[in-house]
């Protein structure tokens, strides 16, 4: 069970700030960078947990910013670690968003890389074959892969 005195925000008063554009606060996403890029809040920041200590500064340099945490499901049971780290190095107004990225998934649009939304070459059409030669029904690259 999670300390009470570890901070917390709801996901729906998060969305609420966005909404406003009340930009009080910068949001640290703590997963890996590919589970970032799969899709993340939008203009939140990452920095893997692991890298924290060392690279929190330069994101967030000025340590009287108010930090919202974003953790992953694996990540929970660290919250207190990672608050207390935060506290050492002088942040003292950092909430962890309830429930973590998975309930923010549940009542809000998620921010995805572009290159995560283009159609791939050959859901495009591309065949790989140039528009001005014919296949060979002989060769076997010209074969359907299934």
């Amino acid at each position: 069970m999670l300390s009470p005195d570890i901070p917390r925000i709801t996901c729906e008063h998060l969305a609420t700030l966005e909404k406003k554009g009340a930009k009080e606060h910068i949001i640290v996403d703590l997963r890996e960078l590919l589970e970032f890029e799969a899709g993340h809040i939008k203009d939140s920041v990452n920095i893997p947990q692991r890298e924290l200590e060392n690279n929190i500064h330069t994101v967030v340099p000025e340590k009287r910013q108010k930090v919202i945490v974003i953790v992953g499901p694996t990540q929970e049971k660290d919250i207190e670690d990672v608050h207390r780290t935060l506290q050492k190095l002088g942040y003292k107004d950092v909430e962890f968003l309830a429930g973590g990225f998975d309930a923010w998934c549940e009542i809000a649009p998620i921010e995805l890389e572009p290159d995560l939304t283009e159609l791939t070459p050959e859901e495009q059409g591309f065949t790989g074959q140039r528009e001005d030669e014919e296949a060979d029904p002989t060769d076997a690259q010209s074969e359907p892969l299934m």
